[in-house]
């Protein structure tokens, strides 16, 4: 396990532990579930506590536990590949995160930018989150006045632009976005004549040797992709302007780049094929079982409708300040579908584990609604009782 993968460079942070380990492959799988014990238990614990009804602190606890438990998640805990250090780190994110914006301190400043700083080595596509994160925050800061902490938070988004430019910076120098682009020429861009089309007169010469390789991944054919002296022209101008092509298109597309994705919107968010990266001898427990029952695909009208309820009184919460705490699973779900479409347009290869770190977000994000929904509805009611008792008229009444 190298810092150069097969498509170029690979973040440094999993190869660098697996040699701190001794390259001890097993070593590393029970650093992974330790670790993600370990961040589910301190984000239920952070969000527990920044309940302020007692009662829902312990059903806060069993959700997000409970959430741990579904084998998309602990499938992971012991396979060799980025998703389980990712989920861990973005799970501590959030937690660090939820604990912050109630109590800002220098302390937890650090830590959430060492964890983001983490989270970035883990796998480069994680720095988009931190790039959009930084976008809503500076929005957000602005839009909502947060005087005086406006120049705190947008000097943190800051930080995370500056950590997304550097992770694109070593992806583009090495090369590292050919491989998954090449999965969308193959898969995409050739078999649709129109979109090939488009390609063409943008430069890409259309050849019968490009033409074979139709429907066939990056890596196949021993790297033909990177190998066939016939291609070296296509090659020539896959360096030169392959990545700005593909964005130009995608941004003179709109239907293209946020529509077509909904295509496959089940794959992706309700894939059935992700059991077969279990390791071997992996068993989901009932209760990760009962988990997935009740995330299934029948479901999800289900959920938009209450994600929908959640979502617009979470927001009225946020909005009137009464619940800082809101913003974070707000921002969670806003973020899905910009992250999905990113995902989907990246690379057309095991889109469901790319898919992955997203599908736990969105499941986290509703999980968190409803409970900072609940939470606040019920201290409203509690402090308009209050106020009734002291004769305080009832301005929401």
């Amino acid at each position: 396990m190298e810092y150069t993968g097969e498509f170029g460079f690979s973040p440094p942070l999993i190869p660098i532990i697996y040699k701190l380990l001794g390259k001890n492959a097993e070593n590393l799988a029970n650093v992974q579930f330790i670790f993600s014990i370990c961040s589910w238990i301190f984000l239920a614990y952070a969000v527990a506590w920044s309940l302020k009804n007692l009662w829902l602190q312990p059903f806060a606890y069993l959700l997000i536990l409970g959430l741990s438990l579904s084998h998309i998640i602990s499938l992971w805990n012991k396979t060799i590949l980025s998703e389980s250090l990712t989920i861990s780190f973005f799970i501590c994110f959030v937690g660090i995160w939820i604990l912050l914006v109630q109590n800002r301190s220098i302390t937890k400043t650090a830590i959430l930018i060492a964890v983001s700083t983490l989270f970035v080595l883990v796998r480069n596509a994680n720095a988009y989150l931190l790039l959009f994160l930084a976008g809503i925050i500076i929005v957000v800061s602005i839009a909502i006045r947060l005087q005086p902490h406006r120049r705190y938070y947008i000097s943190i988004a800051i930080i995370f632009s500056i950590l997304f430019l550097i992770s694109n910076a070593t992806s583009d120098s090495k090369n590292q976005w050919t491989g998954y682009f090449l999965n969308v020429v193959s898969t995409r861009i050739l078999p649709d004549e129109k979109i090939r089309t488009y390609f063409e007169k943008h430069g890409m010469p259309v050849t019968e040797a490009l033409m074979s390789r139709s429907g066939k991944w990056s890596h196949e054919d021993d790297f033909a992709y990177y190998n066939d002296p016939q291609l070296e022209q296509f090659r020539e101008w896959l360096y030169a302007h392959g990545k700005s092509t593909y964005i130009k298109f995608l941004v003179t597309h709109p239907v293209y780049l946020f529509i077509k994705p909904l295509h496959e919107f089940q794959d992706m968010f309700f894939s059935s094929r992700l059991i077969y990266y279990a390791p071997k001898g992996f068993t989901e427990s009932k209760f990760g079982k009962l988990v997935d029952y009740i995330s299934a695909w029948g479901l999800y009208p289900a959920y938009v409708f209450l994600t929908g309820v959640f979502f617009g009184l979470t927001l009225l919460f946020a909005i009137s300040k009464r619940s800082l705490i809101s913003w974070v699973p707000l921002v969670s779900i806003l973020l899905v579908y910009p992250l999905a479409v990113l995902v989907w347009h990246g690379d057309s290869h095991e889109i469901d584990r790319h898919m992955l770190p997203i599908v736990v977000q969105a499941r986290l994000g509703f999980i968190l609604l409803f409970l900072f929904a609940i939470d606040a509805i019920i201290s409203e009611n509690y402090l308009n009782a209050d106020k009734n008792k002291k004769g305080v008229p009832n301005i929401f009444h």
